[in-house]
């Protein structure tokens, strides 16, 4: 790990040291004593079903578009993503390039496909999440929270923009093409040299990996079946989540309610989203903490809760996802990485090969 990102960590440490010490340290102490464990197991348990959902969401749009891939390989893949999302700025970004690298090499597929496969994965899960942002607004507004009300709003049109931005990015060819060369241009300035030696991967990028990842992506669109099931698992992967939150609270003998938890997770999914630190570490703890207290949820029980349940959901699958990565070695020392082979272009070579007649 560099110097950087190593400070980082420091900092999100010091940043949770300092809301322990705010809360109170010793009531805090309490309170883990007095826990029910078997509520804190269930809802660890409720995680790995958490993805589970998700890895078959992922399964479920590989399929539509022809690839096969084993569950214990896109779970392996999740976990590298998540120990990359995990250890870099933002909540989901250069995780999810490294789990189609992963998958890619371990199936022996194409990029685009996997790309377009994960791009469908992310935007249809913005169902769900359009419904709780919907949901987490009117209960803000009911109980008359008028700043709370109007954060909210503000985030929710940051969400849709946001969104509405990598959509139109995603299904515009062209705009796709000018976001590869403004990507290479600004690593031009970082690392010339680089650049320059990896600028025939970006030329295959813009030539073949993108119009055969906006076909895919097209494809995904109209299989009516994939895109279905991928929703539904995604409504799962949300509940789920709820679930998990809400059992943490049991645990430490704090029930709240449903839609509470939903508020906290519309806020800090987008807040994770543009977070300078890696996967938000520290910034997600104390935002969390803020909510559930401008929500009325006690402050010890507020930190405490939101401690545990990121020692679910960031801290223990970071831990999980370096062992996972540290285990992946797809090249030999010195090999030149290359692109998985493209399957449409081997599936045609196969049918032109002419058959040798039997004597």
């Amino acid at each position: 790990m560099d110097k950087k990102r190593a400070a980082f960590f420091i900092g999100a440490l010091i940043v949770i040291g300092a809301l322990i010490n705010w809360a109170g340290a010793q009531g805090i102490a309490d309170i883990l004593r007095n826990s029910d464990i078997e509520y804190f197991l269930l809802a660890l348990l409720v995680y790995l079903v958490t993805l589970l959902a998700e890895a078959l969401r992922w399964r479920v749009l590989l399929k539509g578009l022809g690839i096969h891939a084993s569950l214990g390989t896109v779970f392996k893949a999740i976990f590298v993503g998540m120990f990359f999302n995990n250890i870099s700025p933002g909540a989901k970004g250069l995780g999810e390039f490294i789990r189609v690298y992963y998958l890619a090499k371990e199936v022996k597929e194409p990029y685009g496909p996997m790309t377009a496969s994960v791009m469908m994965d992310r935007i249809l899960d913005l169902v769900p999440i359009g419904v709780m942002m919907v949901l987490a607004t009117l209960y803000v507004y009911n109980l008359g929270e008028t700043a709370l009300t109007v954060l909210i709003i503000i985030l929710d049109v940051i969400m849709i923009g946001f969104s509405a931005l990598v959509i139109g990015l995603l299904m515009s060819e062209k705009r796709t093409h000018s976001a590869v060369w403004w990507i290479y241009r600004r690593y031009h300035r970082i690392s010339t040299k680089g650049a320059e030696k990896r600028l025939e991967g970006f030329r295959k990028i813009d030539e073949v990996t993108i119009p055969r990842f906006q076909e895919d992506f097209k494809v995904l669109t109209r299989s009516k079946s994939s895109t279905f099931m991928a929703v539904l698992y995604s409504f799962v992967y949300w509940a789920l989540t709820i679930v998990r939150y809400y059992l943490i609270f049991l645990a430490i003998r704090h029930p709240i309610t449903p839609m509470a938890i939903t508020v906290v997770l519309v806020v800090s999914m987008v807040v994770g989203m543009f977070a300078i630190v890696p996967g938000g570490a520290g910034i997600i703890e104390a935002v969390n903490t803020a909510v559930f207290i401008a929500l009325g949820i006690d402050p010890q029980y507020s930190v405490t809760g939101v401690l545990l349940e990121r020692l679910i959901s960031y801290w223990g699958p970071t831990v999980v996802g370096s062992f996972v990565t540290a285990g992946f070695k797809p090249e030999e020392e010195g090999e030149i990485p290359l692109s998985a082979p493209d399957r449409r272009v081997l599936d045609e070579t196969v049918e032109k090969t002419p058959q040798s007649e039997e004597p």
